[in-house]
């Protein structure tokens, strides 16, 4: 697939201000994050969907890292979980099924550099990586079961695709009955009209749609 670089370092503030002007009529809910219960999803920020010269990989996901080391961080200063999910398989015809097999064909597999989470947002000791074979970090996973033992209430999604997986796990969190806050700056898609519509989409359904310094501000104000 193709992107079309849509954001540049100096035009991301200014893109998620008019983003978030757009779809205001849709993310009219007044909820605010709650970062006691709080946890940041970090969905597929592997070398294969950032660097060069994987077929999934964009501009755009390169342009927000910084957000999302910003995000990273702020979790980590108050004391609250990072769980990264991220996409890896056994094998092509190991554990995809057809349907995936014929809508990508060309998957990242375990054991290879391209499933590694990107160097600049690299684990902590401690913080789990979650393997998942679908679009969704919940499904055919423990997420839920760590999130519930954690005693999580809101999740704050971050990543990319914005519109492929970090949209099916932020909606199969809402089915869970999770609070989830959906980071506009710190999600990315191949292009700005895929990232507009997953956002309008959340905001109208199953999230609130936040920029990073919102939801840095909450973390902050979080007395350990």
């Amino acid at each position: 697939m193709n992107s079309v670089t849509y954001i540049t370092p100096r035009t991301l503030k200014a893109k998620t201000a008019q983003w978030l002007r757009e779809i205001e009529p849709f993310n009219y809910r007044k909820r605010s994050f709650r970062p006691r219960s709080g946890a940041l999803i970090v969905v597929d920020t592997q070398r294969f969907f950032i660097e060069k010269p994987y077929p999934l990989s964009c501009e755009n996901s390169r342009v927000i890292l910084p957000r999302l080391r910003k995000l990273i961080a702020a979790f980590r200063r108050a004391g609250r979980p990072v769980l990264y999910v991220a996409q890896m398989h056994k094998g092509v015809d190991v554990d995809r099924g057809e349907q995936l097999s014929r809508w990508w064909p060309t998957p990242p597999l375990e054991g290879r550099p391209e499933v590694l989470i990107h160097p600049q947002l690299a684990p902590r000791p401690g913080e789990k990586v979650i393997p998942k074979r679908r679009y969704s970090g919940f499904y055919a996973t423990d997420l839920d079961v760590t999130l519930r033992v954690m005693k999580v209430t809101d999740v704050v999604v971050c990543g990319v695709l914005t519109n492929v997986c970090v949209d099916c796990t932020a909606r199969d969190a809402f089915f869970r009955d999770y609070r989830v806050f959906l980071v506009a700056d710190g999600t990315a898609a191949m292009d700005e009209g895929m990232h507009l519509a997953a956002l309008r989409t959340a905001a109208g359904w199953y999230a609130k749609v936040v920029d990073t310094e919102r939801i840095c501000a909450a973390c902050s104000a979080l007395k350990r």
